[in-house]
């Protein structure tokens, strides 16, 4: 990791110089991460002549013991990390992503102009090196390994929540971490009957019921990395109605994923799913765009969705997820995480096929 941290610190400096810029002031948590191995709040100030990390008092020794190749400097109680900064900050210098009350308060308290342009870091982060994709690899299979345990644990009259639990347990055990930080999104979808009906279920106390369709959707952190996959079960046997569906889904999951390459603009994958889902009647119940980017964060660039023009690159990994969703009746999601490398490769494999507990 720590050669991947050296070259990261001097792609953004170089950058920054390209821009007329000679200092980089780092603010996010997973930015602080990319480029010191630190996770923990604070700013990251980067410049030729050192990295330096300004962080609480409380994080100060962990700091230390994370991070590489880094000076840490702790405030003095009840004093703010950026209040270290003055000193040390000179001219214009090239930000992350803050707020614009914190960019004001920066700039009044330092004497210094802060261009704050996060897409030039996302740029960064999009391109996964070997050593970020063997971390994503590790987290896909490991999250393969909760599928396997969620057709062991469901059964009737067990709960959502008690899924849950077993399958957080597991995952925590299994050296997974759950998500945090900048997400609003829970790790753990576990919705049954008409929950499956929403995208973003969140977990019940509903108890599964013999012919409910069962929607999983976890993503989960290795070592700061996150992998995303979902799978769509039934208890029972499968209906002629939520097998037509879910046959329409794996399609266009499929056909997703087999358009993924460096240089196809990410709408087209977007565009595709969309196809394949419309020919069989079930376009307005596709709700939500067809993918994206994961890494540090569970959503990140580039984004498979709509008229999005961008184009995929090599070392991008992101999620294909096709869904449909039938108001008061049940949803259907399956969803992989891929890396576009050379040879583009699915990182999660449970089985897509349609499984009836």
């Amino acid at each position: 990791m720590n050669s991947s941290i050296m070259v990261r610190r001097e792609k953004i400096l170089l950058k920054a110089e390209e821009l007329g810029f000679k200092q980089v002031l780092v603010t996010g948590v997973e930015n602080i991460y990319y480029f010191t191995g630190f996770w923990g709040g604070g700013y990251l100030l980067l410049t030729q002549d050192g990295v330096r990390l300004f962080t609480s008092l409380l994080e100060k020794d962990r700091a230390s013991e994370n991070s590489f190749e880094t000076d840490v400097f702790s405030a003095p109680l009840g004093e703010p990390a950026f209040s270290l900064l003055k000193g040390y900050v000179r001219g214009n210098v090239l930000v992350d992503e803050i707020s614009f009350s914190l960019k004001e308060r920066l700039e009044n308290s330092l004497g210094v102009g802060l261009a704050v342009e996060p897409k030039i870091f996302y740029g960064l982060r999009r391109v996964k090196d070997e050593y970020e994709v063997s971390l994503l690899r590790e987290a896909s299979k490991r999250v393969d390994m909760l599928y396997d345990l969620s057709t062991k644990i469901i059964r009737e009259g067990v709960s959502e929540r008690e899924v849950a639990s077993k399958i957080v347990g597991e995952a925590i055990g299994l050296g997974l971490d759950t998500s945090h930080v900048n997400t609003d999104f829970t790790p753990i979808i576990v919705a049954s009957g008409q929950n499956s009906c929403f995208p973003h279920a969140q977990v019940t106390d509903r108890r599964f019921r013999r012919g409910d369709v069962i929607k999983l959707d976890f993503f989960f952190r290795y070592r700061g990395y996150v992998s995303d996959e979902t799978r769509t079960f039934i208890l029972g046997r499968a209906t002629n109605e939520f097998r037509t569906a879910y046959e329409a889904v794996l399609l266009a999951q499929e056909e997703g994923v087999k358009a993924i390459r460096a240089g196809v603009k990410a709408g087209d994958i977007d565009s595709i799913c969309r196809r394949v889902v419309g020919e069989r009647g079930y376009l307005e119940y596709f709700t939500h765009g067809t993918g994206h980017g994961v890494g540090l964060e569970v959503h990140e660039p580039p984004t498979l969705s709509v008229n999005q023009s961008e184009l995929l690159e090599l070392g991008n990994v992101v999620t294909v997820e096709p869904g449909v969703y039938i108001p008061k009746r049940f949803g259907v999601r399956i969803e992989d995480t891929v890396y576009v490398g050379e040879n583009v490769e699915c990182l999660t494999h449970f089985t897509k096929e349609l499984i009836e507990l």
